[in-house]
C-alpha cells in the first residue's frame, strides 16, 4: 500500500516540474494616425482609430501618459476582420467632452498561439 501511494504521488507532482511551452506571448503599444482637429473628443463620438495587424484575439487597453500622449477616460473598441486586419477605436463613453494630448494609445496583449 505504501508503494502504491509513492507511485501516485510521483505520478501526479511529474507535470509541475516538467518543462513548460514558451511563456508569454506579443505585447507593445499602438498610436491612432490623429484625433480631431481640436484635440477635444464629444460624448459618444469616436476619438481616434486605428487599423493595424498585430493578430487575432488580441487584448488592447487606453493608454494614457499625462501632457504626452493619449486620453482618459476613452473605452477601447476593437473590430477584428477574417484576415490578420484588426480596427481598434477609442470611444469617449462619458457625458463630457475630454481633451486629447497627441494621439491616442492603447497597450496591447497577443497570447501565444
Amino acid at each position: 500500500m505504501f508503494l502504491l501511494s509513492l507511485l501516485l504521488s510521483a505520478v501526479s507532482f511529474m507535470p509541475a516540474t516538467a518543462p513548460h511551452g514558451p511563456a508569454g506571448g506579443q505585447t507593445g503599444q499602438i498610436f491612432a494616425n490623429s484625433i480631431s482637429p481640436d484635440s477635444s473628443c464629444k460624448p459618444g463620438a469616436i476619438c481616434a482609430s486605428k487599423k493595424t495587424s498585430v493578430g487575432k484575439g488580441c487584448f488592447f487597453n487606453n493608454a494614457y501618459k499625462a501632457n504626452s500622449y493619449g486620453g482618459t477616460p476613452l473605452a477601447i473598441n476593437v473590430t477584428e476582420t477574417n484576415t490578420k486586419t484588426t480596427y481598434v477605436y477609442w470611444v469617449n463613453d462619458t457625458n463630457q467632452t475630454i481633451g486629447i494630448t497627441g494621439s491616442a494609445s492603447a497597450n496591447y496583449y497577443c497570447p501565444p498561439s
